[in-house]
């Protein structure tokens, strides 16, 4: 599974990365929405991680994220804040959050991606 992270907190940032390499997943990273869409349009990912770069997306590169197959996981402090986004979201993980966490929803696209 390759999964496309989007984290403004480096802590965070590096605590997704390296989790998600150890279980043998692939990473890539995204600085902001525009780095999203261009990493989407030049490779196929089967998720998104993101604490909010999907908010920052136009009406036309909504559409197009959810006319893709990719899973959006919104990591949030605040369920408020969470629920504000409308770009796709799939689920929400609530920071701060144990790996258990990320496993567990993570485990919805790992069902439905080829091995």
């Amino acid at each position: 599974m390759k999964i496309l992270i989007h984290n403004e907190r480096a802590d965070t940032l590096d605590f997704i990365r390296e989790h998600i390499i150890n279980h043998g997943y692939k990473a890539g990273i995204a600085e902001n929405a525009s780095e999203i869409i261009e990493m989407l349009s030049s490779e196929q990912y089967n998720v998104i991680l993101t604490n909010g770069g999907i908010k920052e997306l136009n009406s036309d590169q909504c559409s197009w994220l959810k006319a893709s197959s990719t899973f959006v996981i919104g990591i949030t402090a605040k369920k408020k804040f969470a629920e504000s986004l409308a770009c796709n979201i799939d689920m929400y993980l609530q920071s701060p959050f144990e790996a258990s966490k990320l496993w567990q929803a993570l485990k919805p696209a790992a069902a439905t991606t080829p091995t």
